[in-house]
């Protein structure tokens, strides 16, 4: 394997194509020979490759010797074919996890509660006339009696007694939805 000359280093970080193709053959085998190492599927050690080599340009006007080059060639590498592994046990793990669930006939019934009981009480909330409605969703979303009564530009006692209207309607129209729920 031939060095490099400073020459080819000052084209290549100047964005000479044709040393890039250089540096690529030159070190393309035996990155493949190293991540596959790691990863035994040559189709991804090929992209952690490319990925790699498209790094390096990307950060060419740094590299001042070939040494430099090299080792970032394989720690970058490297480091793809760890975080690909890793992302492979974590997907395997929920994946294992999933499949689990999804046969479940809990995990069914759970979500099928749970998507009910949202519907549900969206049109429940729906229902309520528009002041309320408009409040209450306010007070959801974390707003004080306060801030409610000046962003609408209405009184204190207004936002308050409309919330009071929107718990009593809510509670009176949603009780059997949670005599319901407690029996499952």
């Amino acid at each position: 394997m031939k060095t490099f000359d400073q020459t080819f280093l000052k084209l290549f970080r100047n964005g000479n194509q044709d040393s890039f193709k250089i540096l690529y053959d030159k070190y393309f085998d035996a990155l493949f020979l190293f991540g596959n190492k790691y990863v035994s599927a040559q189709d991804v050690v090929e992209d952690i490759i490319q990925e790699s080599f498209i790094k390096i340009w990307e950060k060419r006007s740094s590299f001042y010797h070939e040494g430099a080059m090299r080792a970032f060639l394989y720690k970058t590498v490297r480091n793809s074919c760890l975080n690909q592994i890793e992302h492979q046990k974590v997907r395997k793990s929920y994946e294992g996890q999933s499949d689990k669930n999804i046969c479940d006939e809990d995990y069914f019934l759970h979500n099928v509660i749970e998507e009910e009981v949202s519907r549900i009480i969206k049109e429940t909330v729906h229902k309520l006339p528009e002041s309320a409605r408009l409040i209450y969703l306010l007070s959801l979303k974390g707003l004080k009696n306060a801030e409610i009564a000046e962003d609408l530009d209405i009184s204190i006692n207004t936002v308050k007694t409309q919330k009071q209207r929107a718990s009593k309607f809510l509670k009176e129209n949603l009780k059997n939805l949670f005599s319901i729920l407690y029996f499952i």
